[in-house]
């Protein structure tokens, strides 16, 4: 499923989504953003690219950048949470990772964390995706897409 079908699904459902991104940087919200659907379902978002964003726009505690790092399934989490909280919505994805060119506290180029906030739970996964920043961005989103789509489908 793409973006556009997934803002489809979700207003057909009269479902709400929202999004932190670190390393895709407004990607996923403008592909969003794009779609006929999207004033019905998406009320913002959360463009949180450096770490005291993270902090200060969403609430994320440094305590757990500190211990995680912030390219971390538990960082992921919290932004997907803080999001959902913020944004008053159904659900919200979150995006951290490392596009590149350069390693991230130590983290591999392409190590990307996706978070998942819903009404009844909160799921982080980890992927990994070779390539340029660019298709790392587009990988990302499109696996944040596959993430809630999984969890649509036992919704």
């Amino acid at each position: 499923m793409d973006i556009p079908t997934l803002a489809k699904y979700l207003a057909k459902r009269e479902l709400t989504l929202t999004s932190a991104e670190s390393l895709t940087s407004g990607t996923f919200q403008s592909q969003l953003a794009a779609t006929p659907q999207a004033s019905q379902i998406y009320p913002g978002g959360f463009i949180t690219y450096a770490t005291t964003a993270k902090t200060k726009l969403l609430g994320v505690p440094t305590a757990l950048i500190a211990e995680y790092g912030v390219v971390s399934p538990e960082v992921a989490k919290s932004m997907a949470q803080q999001a959902r909280k913020i944004a008053g919505t159904d659900f919200a994805l979150a995006f951290t990772g490392v596009a590149g060119p350069d390693k991230l506290e130590g983290v591999m180029v392409g190590t990307v964390c996706i978070g998942l906030a819903s009404p009844e739970t909160t799921l982080a996964k980890t992927y990994y995706f070779p390539g340029e920043p660019e298709s790392v961005m587009v990988q990302s989103c499109q696996a944040g897409v596959d993430l809630l789509v999984q969890y649509l489908q036992k919704y």
